[in-house]
C-alpha cells in the first residue's frame, strides 16, 4: 500500500476507534463544575462582543467555545459532548502525525522509518482510549484540559513541520499562535515552551547553539506567550469560581507539596489505570515529609 494511502487509512481508523470508545458520552448530563461554569453562567448567553462571555480570563478560549455551544444548542448536552469528542479526535490525530514524523527522523538512524505509520497508530490509539482520558472528554467543563492538550500538540506539530520545510517561518508562526491559544485555555500550557525546546534539542538540532542560530525567533515568540499568560492570570479575580474549584485556605507552598504525591499517583495510573476516581479527596501535605 502506498505510504500516503496507508497514512490516510490509519488516520481514519484512529478517529473511528476514538469515536467508538466515547460514543456513550453523549448521554452525559451537566454536573459538578458544569453547573456554575455553564448552566448558571449568564455570560455565556451571548456572543457579541465575545469578550463579554469571559469571566475567567485565564481560560478565555474555552469559555468562548462554551458560549458558541450555547448559541447553537442552548443547554442540550449533546452539542457540548460533540465538541469535546471532536477536540479529542483532533488531538489524537495530531499525536499520530507527530509520531509518524518523529519516528522517521534521521536522528533515530532509520530504525523505525519503515514501520513508523503502524507504530504511530498503535501509540496514538492507546493514548486516545486510555482510561485516564475519560474525564477530559466526557466531563464537559474539562474541555479546558483537552483543548489545551490540542494546542500543545499543534505547537509541537508546527515545530516539526517548520524544521523540515523551506517555509519554516510560516510553521513557526503557527506554533507561536497555537501556544498563545493554549495559554488562554488553561494555565498548565506554561510547560509547553520548554518541552518544545527539549524536543528540538533531542530530535531535531545538534546543539542548543544550532537552535539559537536557526530558531531563536520561534523561541522568543514562545517565551512571549508567557507574558500573555501572566496578563490573563493577573486579570482573573481570585474570588472567581466560574471555572474550577476554589482552593480555600491552601497556599502555593502546600499546593506544590501536595502535587508531588498527586503527580506520582498519576504517573502510576498512566501505566496501570486502576482504581480511578473523579474526586480523590487527596490529603493536603503541609511538609515535604508528608
Amino acid at each position: 500500500m502506498p505510504a500516503a494511502r496507508l497514512y490516510r487509512w490509519l488516520s481514519l481508523c484512529l478517529v473511528a476507534v476514538t469515536v467508538v470508545a466515547y460514543a456513550n458520552s453523549f448521554r452525559g448530563v451537566f454536573f459538578f463544575d458544569d453547573l456554575h461554569s455553564i448552566v448558571e453562567n449568564p455570560r455565556l448567553r451571548g456572543l457579541h462582543p465575545p469578550w463579554e462571555t469571559v469571566s475567567y480570563p485565564a481560560r478565555a478560549v474555552v469559555q468562548i467555545s462554551f458560549a458558541v455551544n450555547h448559541a447553537l444548542g442552548g443547554l442540550h448536552t449533546a452539542g457540548y459532548h460533540a465538541v469535546n469528542l471532536a477536540v479529542h479526535c483532533l488531538a489524537a490525530w495530531l499525536l499520530f502525525a507527530i509520531l509518524c514524523r518523529t519516528l522517521a527522523l534521521p536522528g533515530l538512524g532509520g530504525r523505525y522509518a519503515a514501520n513508523a505509520p503502524w507504530l504511530a497508530f498503535v501509540a496514538a490509539a492507546i493514548w486516545a482510549v486510555h482510561p485516564l482520558q475519560t474525564e477530559s472528554v466526557t466531563y464537559i467543563v474539562q474541555r479546558s484540559e483537552s483543548l489545551m492538550g490540542l494546542f500543545a500538540w499543534l505547537s509541537l506539530y508546527c515545530l516539526l513541520r517548520g524544521a523540515g520545510s523551506a517555509r519554516g517561518h510560516a510553521w513557526y508562526t503557527g506554533a507561536i499562535a497555537a501556544c498563545a491559544l493554549g495559554m488562554a485555555t488553561k494555565e498548565v500550557m506554561v510547560a509547553v515552551p520548554p518541552a518544545l525546546l527539549l524536543f528540538d534539542r533531542i530530535y531535531l538540532a545538534g546543539s542548543f547553539r544550532e537552535i539559537w542560530r536557526t530558531r531563536r525567533g520561534l523561541y522568543a515568540g514562545l517565551a512571549a506567550t508567557w507574558g500573555l499568560l501572566f496578563v490573563l492570570v493577573s486579570a482573573t479575580p481570585e474570588s472567581s469560581t466560574s471555572m474550577g474549584f476554589a482552593y480555600g485556605g491552601i497556599g502555593p507552598r502546600e499546593y506544590g507539596l501536595t502535587q508531588i504525591g498527586v503527580v506520582a499517583h498519576y504517573l502510576r495510573l498512566a501505566v496501570w489505570p486502576h482504581p480511578l476516581c473523579l474526586d480523590y479527596d487527596w490529603p493536603r501535605a503541609v511538609s515535604f515529609l508528608d
